[in-house]
């Protein structure tokens, strides 16, 4: 990664408001999937203006942790614990 990219990187992780582009660069996805995804309002933002999307970037990262996956050992361990409180 070159230095540009790395400043970038370093701004977006420090900023609390992005654009649509540093948003869509932050998660890792396209804008267009991003556009997308504000049309079908299935993700936070804020349009002040009517016209320029903005993402919070704490909301962001809350949105992409949401629906976590357990792992076979946590899987294993409910598993575990409903059959010894029957």
């Amino acid at each position: 990664m070159n230095t540009t990219n790395q400043n970038t990187n370093k701004n977006i992780d420090t900023k609390e408001v992005l654009t649509t582009t540093e948003a869509a660069q932050y998660m890792g996805v396209s804008k267009s999937y991003l556009y997308k995804l504000t049309m079908r309002q299935e993700i936070p933002h804020y349009k002040p203006c009517g016209k320029m999307v903005y993402f919070n970037r704490v909301e962001l990262v809350a949105w992409l942790q949401r629906n976590r996956v357990a792992t076979n050992e946590e899987q294993d361990q409910r598993a575990q614990t409903h059959c010894s409180t029957r």
